[in-house]
């Protein structure tokens, strides 16, 4: 029982530059993929009444928030930036756990750079082994958890832990500390989604990440064995762990390379079916109006997270197949211009959505989907998706990254901000300072 500390071994003693060039360069690719989420959602309401709550608490205001310009200290800055970086559901995926693993390191780390100095190289190292571990320690408990947690919130804090403790120099001991503190605040319930709640729960991860680094280098002493050990968080969360995930193959297989970058601002089991929709609706050049009934198969998973028939607002919508489906059909685009109350209230969307049938095919992948549309005039269109839009086999360049994120800027930066950041962010490993990251993603 010592895979934390194998863990803790192998994080302190790695480096930037010894890491392999194709991990380094998913670091940047993971960054620049997630960047633009939180300053799009900064102006959502949950983000405003999160403030509305929490702002007069706020200690030294030494962090900024992404996309506005308020300040606030380093641990609600975690917490307000991870909110927003959920809102749309358009972050990357780890599909074989489906977490979401760069925005608890992310917020984490912007949060810390701009009162504790660290390179561009620095970061990047960070968030990338904090991905890393996130991923392991998701992969670990995926073994016997309930499919009631929300496991971005069960494994994010720890994540978030490694990426501030690499950024403030931890050493092993206190590495191992910085996972065990964050372990033993480990919570996240499916139960939230469609709610603000959900928004909370990378917050919550990226603030006790650091909050448990911070503890660690003060040399507030935790469990050797938080994860793996007879009544730790594995114990706890998935009686059938597997523990040898998180160190299996450490150093030579990196997670972070099967980790998938969302092309629609959904939950990640709908994207086949939407991938398959927006196909068939291109090629065929669809009039939406002669469909007169729509079939799916999809995975399970599919239907479990994200079987809302009628959603009432964005929010809901992101968790439902029938209506992504409906948009691709009608919009013959999924994008985060396609998320808005207004798009999920239209009468024709609203319609189309009730000529939907899904069902659940066991043998199917996650990434995987059928589609069969029956026209009116009784032509049938069929479409197989073996791996969706952004999945790893069929992942985006980079510079439909760096069009997603001018896209997320859009509307809330002038356009020369949005590719002044994306410039910055792609070339971050050559920055001396991270915090202009920092600068580059807030409102001055």
């Amino acid at each position: 029982m010592h895979e934390t500390r194998d863990l803790a071994r192998f994080i302190t003693g790695s480096r930037w530059e010894t890491l392999p060039q194709p991990v380094r360069h998913e670091a940047t690719r993971a960054l620049v993929n997630w960047i633009g989420c939180p300053i799009w959602g900064g102006r959502d309401e949950a983000v405003t009444r999160a403030l509305a709550a929490l702002d007069p608490f706020s200690g030294p205001r030494e962090a900024a928030l992404l996309g506005r310009a308020e300040r606030l200290d380093p641990m609600k800055a975690a917490l307000i930036n991870g909110i927003a970086s959920g809102i749309s559901d358009y972050d990357d995926t780890h599909l074989a756990t489906v977490i979401h693993p760069t925005g608890p390191p992310a917020c984490a780390l912007l949060a810390l750079v701009e009162r504790h100095r660290v390179s561009g190289a620095q970061f990047l190292h960070a968030l990338a082994l904090g991905i890393e571990v996130q991923c392991r320690v998701a992969t670990a408990l995926a073994h016997g958890a309930s499919g009631a947690w929300f496991m971005t919130g069960v494994t994010g804090g720890i994540g978030a832990a490694v990426a501030a403790g690499l950024a403030l120099g931890l050493d092993e001991e206190r590495m191992v500390w910085a996972m065990a503190l964050a372990a033993s605040r480990a919570a996240g319930s499916r139960e939230t989604h469609g709610t603000m709640a959900k928004h909370l729960v990378a917050g919550c991860a990226a603030e006790e990440g650091l909050f448990g680094a911070f503890l660690a280098q003060q040399g507030f002493g935790a469990p050797d064995a938080p994860i793996e050990g007879k009544r730790g968080l594995g114990t706890l969360v998935a009686p059938g762990a597997d523990f040898s995930a998180l160190t299996e193959g450490l150093g030579t297989s990196f997670e972070l390379m099967r980790n998938a970058y969302k092309p629609f601002p959904s939950g990640i089991v709908t994207h086949a079916a939407i991938t398959a929709a927006l196909e068939l609706a291109r090629e065929a050049g669809l009039d939406p109006e002669a469909v007169a009934t729509v079939r799916l198969a999809v995975h399970p998973l599919c239907l479990e997270l994200c079987g809302r028939r009628a959603p009432a607002s964005a929010l809901e919508g992101t968790f439902s197949v029938y209506h992504w489906v409906a948009v691709a059909l009608i919009h013959r685009a999924a994008g985060i211009r396609q998320f808005s109350d207004g798009i999920v209230r239209d009468a024709a969307v609203a319609a189309l959505r009730e000529r939907i049938d899904a069902r659940a095919e066991p043998a199917y992948r996650k990434d995987e989907a059928q589609l069969e549309i029956t026209l009116r005039d009784g032509r049938v269109l069929r479409r197989h998706v073996d791996h969706a839009l952004g999945a790893v086999e069929r992942p985006p360049s980079d510079d439909a990254l760096t069009q997603k994120l001018a896209d997320l800027c859009a509307d809330r930066f002038p356009r020369e901000a949005g590719e002044r950041l994306a410039q910055i962010a792609w070339g971050l490993a050559d920055e001396p300072d991270a915090a202009r990251l920092v600068a580059a993603a807030t409102l001055r």
